[in-house]
C-alpha cells in the first residue's frame, strides 16, 4: 500500500509544479511577446514537462522494483523451505512476517509440515509397536514348538522397511 502512496505523492508534486508553471503571470507575455520568439517559452515548458515525466517514470520504476522485491524474497524463502521439506527435512519452518496472502501461504506450509510430522511420528510409533508384537508372537510360537508362518516374516520385513523410511525424515529441530 505504501508503495502506491509514494507514486501518488510523486505524481501530486509533479502536478503541483506543472500547475504553478502554467499559472505563471508572465507565461502568456513570453509567448506573445514581439521581441522574443514564442517557441522559446514553449520549448522551456516542453523541456520542463519532459523532465517531470522522466522523474515520475524513475519514481514509478524504483517503487515497482521495491514492490517486486518485497514479494519475491518471501516467496523464494518459502520455495527453499519447501524444497528442504520435500527432501525429507520436516523440521523446516517458514518465517511468517506478514498476515497477507504470502503470509497465509507460509502458515499453510507450516501447517502441512506439522501434519506430516504427526503422521510420520504416529507411523513410526505404530510400526515399532507392531514390530514388538510380531516379535513376541514369533517367540511365543517358537516356545510352543509351532512353526512361525512365513507371512509373519514378510510382514516384519515390510514393517522394517516402512519404519526405516519414516525414521529417515528429520522430524523436529
Amino acid at each position: 500500500m505504501h508503495y502506491f502512496l509514494l507514486i501518488a505523492m510523486a505524481a501530486i508534486m509533479i502536478g503541483i509544479e506543472f500547475y504553478f508553471e502554467m499559472d505563471r503571470a508572465d507565461l502568456p507575455t513570453q509567448i506573445c511577446a514581439a521581441d522574443a520568439a514564442p517557441g522559446e517559452a514553449l520549448d522551456q515548458l516542453r523541456n520542463k514537462i519532459v523532465i517531470m515525466f522522466g522523474v515520475l517514470t524513475l519514481v514509478v520504476a524504483i517503487v515497482l522494483m521495491m514492490f517486486i522485491k518485497n514479494i519475491t524474497q518471501p516467496l523464494q524463502r518459502m520455495a527453499d523451505v519447501a524444497k528442504r521439506i520435500n527432501e525429507g527435512d520436516l523440521s523446516q519452518v517458514v518465517e511468517v512476517e506478514h498476515k497477507d496472502e504470502i503470509g497465509q501461504v507460509g502458515e499453510t506450509i507450516n501447517d502441512l509440515t506439522s501434519n506430516l510430522q504427526e503422521v510420520a511420528a504416529f507411523t513410526s510409533a505404530t510400526g515399532a509397536e507392531i514390530l514388538e508384537k510380531l516379535d513376541a508372537l514369533s517367540q511365543r510360537l517358537e516356545r510352543e514348538g509351532k512353526p512361525v508362518p512365513e507371512e509373519l516374516g514378510e510382514i516384519r520385513e515390510n514393517l522394517d522397511s516402512l519404519h526405516g523410511f519414516v525414521e529417515s525424515f528429520k522430524l523436529f529441530n
